[in-house]
């Protein structure tokens, strides 16, 4: 009989999240554990899942697999920190994760600001966005595409929608990564408690702005949402507004970004593919989606048992945490054909769950997809021959089995005559 400690240890071996092989490509590390099996325990109280028909059981079944306490941190707190975060909303359960009715009734109240008619109404100012942006280093002949384009584009465009002022996205850009941090990341002592403080004064920024949304409301979702807290029977309160607008700023920004970046990398690697898109625009929305699949910017996310369980042959207690890694579950071969190679040709619906599945799919999808096809759209428009610099080796961000990120992305192209 196989010795389980034993097993364990490997497998969290080939899981760590902060090493530096698994950081720069863990997808190696995903198809080595799905061989062993496509549900593992990685540690004590902690499964990860890495084949797709598991993955799509587990999203699916929000049940006995709930995402309430998705938002709690995936690392043990110091009693200062934990004091700090206990008395702020840290730990409150965000409306977008817990199960209907609740959950049905936010959403439908959040989901007003990403219709289709929304976003076609919004669509020419994000073109607009997007051509002011490369306009803006064109001339330079080189640019960090993640900090000069993949970013600014989608966050600018969220805090809109959210009604974020422009002086203050920086700001809020900075709380929300403090915020992020401590759910992703085992941060030292100090970095802990200063990242909850900060939390502190990003939740007072929101209940100061739903306050002045409520005495002069504009055209924007918290004007909507600080309505909804005051109607006679309403669906969320205050509170639960300040938990969701960190919670849509990091989805609306953070993965776009990411996605943009990712795809725009692994694009750049191959020329031939780059080549391709910058060639024939039509097979632009096949390179985002290929890019949701092959290099996910949300690797995985957190459900916890409510009930014991059995997924993938395996027995899992109640209480335990599980980790649907849905960037693996996008690399099986048992879903997808030659999954390790970034393909222009694939057809058929989404191989990926990059959005989710079930009822917490990303209610922004269509606005990321809407996004990522209009960054590349002007990509290759003003900057047909972009090229990754000279040199430069990729590298990436640590974010734990949630997030993956580049550091950075220099690129270069022939900049315009006389410039």
């Amino acid at each position: 009989m196989p010795d389980q400690n034993a097993a364990t240890t490997t497998v969290a071996a080939r899981l760590d999240p902060q090493s530096p092989g698994f950081v720069e490509n863990p997808y190696d590390a995903y198809a080595a554990v799905r061989q062993t099996a496509p549900v593992v325990e990685a540690g004590p109280g902690f499964y990860v899942v890495t084949g797709r028909t598991e993955t799509t059981t587990l999203l699916r079944d929000h049940d006995r697999f709930t995402s309430r306490k998705n938002l709690d941190g995936a690392f043990p707190f110091t009693p200062e920190t934990q004091a700090v975060l206990e008395d702020s909303l840290f730990f409150r359960v965000a409306l977008f994760n817990v199960e209907p009715p609740e959950h049905s009734a936010f959403r439908s109240l959040v989901s007003e600001a990403f219709t289709p008619r929304e976003l076609r109404r919004r669509e020419p100012g994000i073109r607009a966005l997007a051509e002011r942006l490369v306009r803006g280093f064109a001339a330079d002949g080189h640019a960090d595409l993640l900090t000069q384009f993949a970013y600014p584009l989608p966050m600018t465009v969220i805090c809109d929608i959210i009604g974020v002022p422009a002086q203050d996205h920086a700001m809020v850009k900075a709380w929300n990564n403090a915020w992020l941090g401590l759910q992703v990341l085992p941060l030292e002592p100090e970095q802990q408690l200063a990242s909850a403080k900060t939390v502190v004064e990003y939740e007072s920024y929101f209940r100061n702005l739903i306050a002045e949304r409520t005495r002069n409301p504009t055209d924007d979702l918290l004007s909507h949402l600080a309505a909804a807290t005051r109607e006679k029977e309403p669906v969320c309160t205050v509170d639960d507004v300040i938990v969701a607008m960190r919670v849509m700023l990091a989805a609306g920004h953070e993965t776009t970004t990411n996605l943009i970046a990712n795809t725009a990398a692994n694009l750049l690697s191959e020329r031939t593919l780059w080549e391709a898109v910058a060639t024939d625009r039509g097979l632009i929305p096949a390179a985002v989606e290929e890019g949701l699949r092959f290099d996910s910017s949300v690797q995985g996310t957190p459900r916890f048992t409510t009930e014991d369980v059995r997924l993938g042959g395996v027995d899992i207690p109640a209480h335990c945490r599980v980790q649907a890694m849905i960037a693996a579950a996008g690399r099986d071969p048992g879903w997808v054909d030659d999954p390790d190679s970034f393909r222009l040709d694939r057809q058929g619906p989404p191989r990926h769950h990059a959005f989710g599945h079930g009822i917490h799919f990303c209610i922004g999808a269509p606005l990321a997809r809407m996004e990522a096809t209009i960054a590349f759209e002007t990509l290759v428009e003003h900057l047909p021959d972009l090229a990754i610099a000279e040199g430069h080796q990729l590298s990436h961000q640590p974010g734990g089995f949630v997030f993956r990120g580049l550091t950075a992305l220099p690129v270069t192209w022939t900049a315009p005559t006389g410039s």
